[in-house]
């Protein structure tokens, strides 16, 4: 492709929602939401739902949302007033809406081979390990990649440190991650930075004393460089990783230069 082409599959709008903290009437409400100044991720695609067209919220959430599908993709980020903001990607929001005001357009990504992007991207990434052979596919689960490395790694020589390991061998497996992703979907990982990784709470607390499941979230930032756009277009509309329900998938993009 020598020509600059707009790529970006479907009807998708990129939306950035900004909570109307200031409104009276909203604020005893808001307060109740909002812990420390910010809700939970849980309480956040609660709110963000409240966007979503009339037809598709009485459809209800599509199955298995919160793995690989979710209804729409979204990055928590505060806007340049420092307001709780929220940047999503699917169906264009509705016009009128409670808790939020809204900037929304059409989304298209124009893109040639060989174009440089900076990135960011908060990602529950997985790999597929057998564990039960002995029932085939069925056998097979998704684990968290670094977790995975880690053990891999502790089964080679045991005692070492699981901090060292989460720096050396799981920056390492993330790394090895992206670039495979990038061998898939459509472009090559130029430069990749681990900002962050922990383990975050996944949704409520299903019953009284009991912990919610944890997941281990990185925070990856970097640049990249196009390699087949329609490819990466279609890539970046549904997200990578798991967890996508709960704010993980959407790559923030700026072209470089």
């Amino acid at each position: 492709m020598s020509n600059t082409q707009s790529t970006s599959p479907g009807t998708l709008h990129f939306t950035r929602a900004t909570l109307r903290t200031g409104s009276a009437d909203l604020r005893p409400l808001l307060d109740a939401l909002l812990s420390g100044g910010q809700p939970s991720r849980d309480t956040s695609h609660r709110l963000l739902w409240t966007l979503m067209p009339e037809a598709m919220q009485a459809a209800g959430k599509p199955d298995g949302e919160g793995g690989d599908r979710a209804a729409f993709l979204w990055a928590r980020a505060p806007d340049r007033d420092g307001r709780p903001a929220w940047y999503m990607l699917g169906p264009a929001p509705r016009e009128v809406v409670a808790f939020f005001d809204i900037d929304t357009k059409p989304w298209a990504l124009a893109l040639s081979v060989g174009d440089q992007l900076s990135f960011a991207l908060s990602v529950h990434a997985t790999v597929d390990r057998m564990h039960e052979p002995e029932k085939g596919r069925a056998g097979r689960h998704r684990v968290d990649v670094v977790m995975d490395a880690i053990k891999r790694a502790e089964q080679v020589k045991a005692g070492q440190d699981r901090g060292m390991l989460r720096h050396t061998v799981g920056t390492e497996a993330l790394a090895q991650w992206w670039r495979t992703q990038g061998e898939r979907h459509g472009f090559a990982a130029d430069a990749t930075q681990l900002v962050d990784y922990g383990m975050e709470p996944l949704g409520r607390r299903r019953g009284r004393g009991q912990r919610p499941t944890e997941i281990g979230v990185a925070q990856l930032a970097g640049t990249l460089t196009v390699t087949d756009p329609a490819a990466f277009a279609r890539k970046v509309a549904i997200g990578f990783g798991r967890a996508k329900a709960f704010g993980h998938g959407l790559l923030l993009l700026r072209r470089l230069g």
